[in-house]
């Protein structure tokens, strides 16, 4: 693989990758919203209401310094180069675009909260400029997308 090749290696695609983490903070702030809403509607002051609420307030957090991170990213691309990643940048960027699919599939809000905590772990491990941090980063969003489509209701089937 050519140091072209290879994921994070240039400046270019670190910013391209804060672009992918930006891209999640907006389907996450949108589905946040429509959390809002649903909250708003249940006007009791049920224990329901109070977690998805709590639920809620807690990815708005996740979102901000998600923003944060991406824009640190934006800011120090130069500096936040990992050389070394043996993963292909396009596999990288398509990674965080599934998770801005998923986040934007959501049912349970509170089902994005894992794949939130990896997107900003990949961005922190990217601060380090080191391999071992991200690489782990990646595969937990990897494994939260597969739990976030386990948890999808079925899709119905197509009739003939």
């Amino acid at each position: 693989m050519s140091d072209d090749e290879n994921g994070l290696s240039t400046p270019a695609q670190v910013e391209a990758l804060a672009d992918g983490l930006s891209a999640c903070a907006d389907q996450l702030h949108a589905r946040i919203k429509e959390e809002a809403a649903a909250i708003a509607a249940m006007l009791d002051g049920s224990a329901a209401r109070a977690q998805r609420l709590a639920a809620a307030e807690r990815l708005f957090d996740a979102e901000q310094e998600l923003r944060q991170r991406a824009n640190g990213l934006y800011a120090d691309a130069a500096a936040a180069v990992v050389v070394k990643l043996g993963k292909p940048q396009q596999a990288v960027i398509a990674l965080t675009q599934a998770a801005a699919e998923e986040i934007r599939r959501i049912t349970l809000l509170g089902d994005a909260a894992g794949l939130v905590a990896g997107l900003l772990a990949l961005a922190g491990g990217i601060a380090t400029a080191q391999a071992a941090p991200v690489l782990a980063a990646l595969e937990t969003i990897r494994v939260q997308i597969k739990a976030v489509k386990a948890s999808l209701p079925p899709k119905p089937a197509k009739t003939p």
